[in-house]
């Protein structure tokens, strides 16, 4: 019998440090001019709409790309059920809580209790500013951190991938490229998936042309290096076939699990009003996966 496994997590990541406030090496141990250093943008992004049950053998649960997590808002009601279709529910709702103190000892939060308010939304953030990122030497970039409306509508998706399609395109991509093997006797008939082609490994630049953003985004195994994600180069989602990633090493983020569920959001794309609080310019890059195992 096939059973499944589901977990739920979000992987944070900070790309552009709160609103504007980097310290100047050179004034180490000195409060940052809070007239120059801090600016509070909001853009004008609508609330987030994106909605899904992760759904195997016995269980339900319902993730909002807006940062709410379990709970049916439109019926207020849990939304996170064991077993399936029992009406039975296990957790109420969750979200993140996020909070801190700038250079100039302001707080800053992100938070949702039961979303009557939005501290989240959905979309990458800009990394205007001119500082150097490399989340695998642990550098994080300063700036502006801001978006559009338009990145923050593009965004407001789930993206979906399983583990065996991208092990089925692998096989069938080094197949194509080996001399020995057919691939149209080996694979006959075979396409490569949506989920595959539409994998948003890079940004959309075209979206906003006044602003920076990094242009790597969802991960992916880029089988040539030329930092561009394209399925016609054996590029796909990166979940790492080969086991060469050690977690206790290396902070190269990949895929995980049978089935992965894979958005972005931010707490930039608007005035925060949950908390009332003022942003920390945090992009969070989630995941909901699930382990199938045999029994």
């Amino acid at each position: 019998m096939r059973q499944y496994l589901i977990l739920l997590f979000i992987s944070t990541l900070l790309i552009a440090n709160p609103t504007y406030a980097w310290n100047d090496p050179a004034n180490s141990g000195k409060k940052s001019n809070k007239n120059n250093s801090l600016v509070s943008r909001a853009a004008n992004c609508t609330p987030a709409t994106g909605k899904k049950f992760l759904e195997f053998n016995n269980v339900s649960a319902l993730i909002e790309t807006g940062g709410s997590m379990w709970q049916d808002r439109s019926r207020s009601d849990a939304a996170y059920e064991v077993p399936k279709g029992s009406g039975e529910t296990v957790i109420y709702a969750g979200a993140l809580w996020m909070g801190g103190t700038d250079p100039n000892n302001q707080l800053r939060i992100a938070a949702l209790t039961f979303r009557n308010g939005n501290d989240f939304w959905a979309g990458p953030l800009s990394v205007d500013g001119g500082g150097s990122f490399d989340i695998t030497q642990g550098t994080l970039d300063w700036g502006f951190a801001d978006i559009s409306p338009e990145v923050c509508m593009e965004y407001d998706n789930f993206y979906i991938t399983e583990r065996q399609n991208i092990e089925l395109f692998n096989a069938w991509y080094e197949c194509s490229s080996d001399p020995n093997c057919d691939a149209g006797l080996e694979y006959p008939d075979y396409q490569v998936p949506s989920s595959i082609l539409e994998w948003p490994g890079n940004f959309n630049n075209d979206l906003d042309l006044n602003q920076s953003y990094d242009f790597n985004l969802a991960p992916f195994y880029d089988r040539n290096s030329d930092g561009i994600y394209n399925p016609v180069d054996g590029d796909y989602p990166w979940y790492d076939l080969s086991g060469q990633i050690d977690c206790r090493t290396s902070r190269r983020v990949t895929l995980y699990g049978d089935f992965n569920m894979w958005w972005v959001f931010n707490d930039k794309g608007n005035i925060h009003t949950e908390t009332g609080a003022d942003p920390i310019g945090m992009e969070i890059k989630g995941s909901s996966i699930c382990f199938c195992y045999q029994r």
